[in-house]
């Protein structure tokens, strides 16, 4: 299987490659016959010079007009050139990617915040689930993915949903590479759009103003009468009252304009990459998927509207042009003009936006789904349970692990038992294996499918607590910003229905008896919520507590080989309690004891 997605990678990238070639020389041919035809049109208008005549009139006027096709069939290329780059980049990323480089899209660091259980997991940052499955360019694709990983689905049909979206989808990969290489040709900087929403919450003035609707239309027909009588006169008086009758109304509404015109200046680019993927996301097919005909219902009002402002963006960039400045802009008006189509478009679609703007957010993510799902089809989509607390899983494993160096487990826990106590040495695998189970659960919450051959759960609510550090700036020691997290887990697991915890060995800064009889507190104070619990240690004399409790804890371990003198792993769960010592092995050998 990932032999074939190996070779239609490479395939695509050897088509890609050669289109290129074809359109390098096609742009090629073009430039050299733009350039014939500007000669052409330099020596017609030097023949008409030395002497009139219609022959070289109809020779200028065939000239120009090749040259004005030639400069938009150029235009065309170079369009088609850059999209075809983009598509090139994401097929070159991709397979990068599988052979184990890092993906070059946007690794999500900025949304690791410190909070929750997002940086025990490694949701994101460098090499995180989020730099792994991440195809979103725009600000809201990141967003909506970020966001997803964080608060995934806990409705039952929420998750349902977006698999039947994804399975759906993904099998239209095309589109999704189309839509992921137009939102590259249109990326920007400039890729907020809170001036535009900040836009939208201002009043309308001009077309609540009588005199404002009157004018646009009366003053530029009054100047074009002026400018005619000018010529018919002869009198530049006539052209001056043009100037200065426009200018008034110009400057009389200025402050307005020009805040206005601020807010939405230079946004052009920004327009185009949000229209265009719902233009390209309108041709996807979305048979029985509700959430995909929802996203599709608005696409086509959506890309008419936005690419609508768009263009007025555009002719708020233009108004500096001098020959608008000095010329158009007095004469017709063009600030006004422009301001009361933008003020028309705020009455109809201002409450439109921001749903649409969410929509290129959750498109983006499903691309990025989509992909995913595409390069791992030996996954399985999850069985979404009701009833009691519980995960089922065969053969799960890290979906982080390159896949030739994974390990699969099986694990059932929630409908026998509430708690596992997981023992063994460092090395072992007990703290992958808590990161495994819950952030293949991210993933099944999210609708993606998930790292193992069957998988099926009850949505729950994740803490943990694995990864735990100082703060010199919040005084905060190491002990005392554990004993918070555990004070949230708490807090956590009575305010929820159900929950997933995961705690790797407690307590580390306190002497062992404390440690011990914390630990203990804390596995019996588990049990008494709604709630599954891995709880990982090295305290072997915290399994006795199966005994006490044979019904909710039991005891799993990883164990350790030492063999030959030789210390080895094989990364599988099993019941029991582990046995091996390996830190004192280790010391010996590298002579420390």
């Amino acid at each position: 299987m990932e032999k074939d997605i190996l070779e239609y990678y490479l395939q695509k990238i050897t088509i890609v490659e050669n289109g290129l070639k074809v359109l390098a020389g096609k742009l090629k041919m073009a430039s050299f016959f733009r350039l014939i035809s500007f000669l052409g049109i330099s020596f017609s208008v030097f023949k008409l010079f030395q002497q009139f005549s219609p022959l070289w009139i109809v020779a200028f006027l065939i000239f120009f007009a090749a040259f004005l096709v030639l400069i938009s069939f150029y235009v065309n290329l170079k369009n088609k050139e850059k999209y075809q780059q983009q598509l090139l980049f994401l097929y070159q990323n991709e397979l990068e990617q599988l052979n184990g480089k890092s993906n070059k899209f946007n690794d999500g660091s900025a949304f690791d915040t410190g909070e929750s259980y997002w940086g025990d997991l490694d949701l994101f940052g460098k090499g995180s689930l989020y730099h792994l499955i991440n195809r979103t360019v725009t600000q809201y694709g990141q967003e909506a993915l970020a966001k997803q990983f964080k608060f995934p689905y806990q409705n039952i049909k929420n998750i349902s949903e977006q698999q039947k979206a994804l399975q759906i989808y993904s099998k239209q990969l095309p589109i999704v590479e189309s839509i992921i290489a137009t939102a590259l040709l249109h990326r920007t900087e400039l890729g907020t759009f809170d001036t535009i929403f900040k836009w939208l919450q201002t009043p309308n003035s001009l077309h609540n103003s009588n005199w404002a609707k009157m004018i646009r239309w009366v003053l530029p027909a009054i100047n074009i009468c002026l400018i005619a009588l000018a010529f018919i006169k002869g009198s530049n008086a006539f052209i001056g009252l043009v100037f200065i009758a426009g200018w008034i109304q110009i400057v009389y509404y200025g402050k307005y304009l020009q805040n206005d015109f601020a807010l939405l200046g230079k946004k052009e680019d920004l327009l185009k990459q949000y229209a265009s993927i719902l233009q390209k996301f309108e041709s996807i097919v979305v048979e029985d998927s509700e959430l995909l005909k929802q996203y599709q219902s608005s696409c086509s009002e959506a890309y008419t509207a936005i690419k609508a402002l768009s263009k007025l963006s555009s002719r708020i960039d233009q108004r500096l042009n001098l020959l608008i400045i000095t010329i158009v802009n007095p004469i017709f008006l063009y600030d006004i003009q422009n301001m009361f189509s933008l003020e028309s478009w705020k009455m109809k679609y201002r409450d439109s936006l921001n749903g649409w703007i969410n929509t290129v957010g959750e498109i983006e993510k499903l691309n990025s789904f989509a992909v995913y799902a595409f390069q791992n089809q030996e996954n399985c989509y999850p069985k979404v349970l009701e009833g009691v607390s519980q995960i089922n899983a065969k053969a799960i494993s890290h979906p982080l692990i390159p896949k030739n160096k994974r390990i699969p487990n099986d694990i059932s826990i929630g409908v026998n038992d509430k708690l596992l106590l997981i023992t063994g040495s460092n090395m072992s695998g007990k703290t992958t294996f808590l990161r495994t189970l819950a952030v293949n659960l991210v993933m099944a919450e999210s609708g993606l499918p998930v790292a193992a051959t069957d998988f099926s759960f009850t949505p729950m609510q994740i803490f943990s607590s694995i990864r735990i550090s100082d703060s010199l700036q919040e005084n905060t020691s190491y002990f005392m910003a554990e004993l918070k997290k555990l004070q949230s887990i708490k807090t956590g697991v009575q305010q929820n229905q159900s929950s997933l915890v995961l705690i790797d060995e407690i307590l580390r800064g306190t002497n062992s008896d404390d440690k011990f009889y914390g630990s203990e507190q804390f596995v019996k104070e588990m049990i008494r919520y709604n709630c599954i619990t891995l709880f990982a240690t090295h305290d072997l004399k915290l399994s006795e507590l199966e005994n006490e409790f044979p019904d909710q804890i039991v005891n799993y371990c990883f164990e350790s080989k030492i063999e030959n003198n030789e210390l080895s792993f094989d990364y599988k769960i099993q019941r029991g309690v582990a046995k091996n010592r390996n830190a004192s092995f280790l010391m010996k050998k590298m002579g420390i004891i």
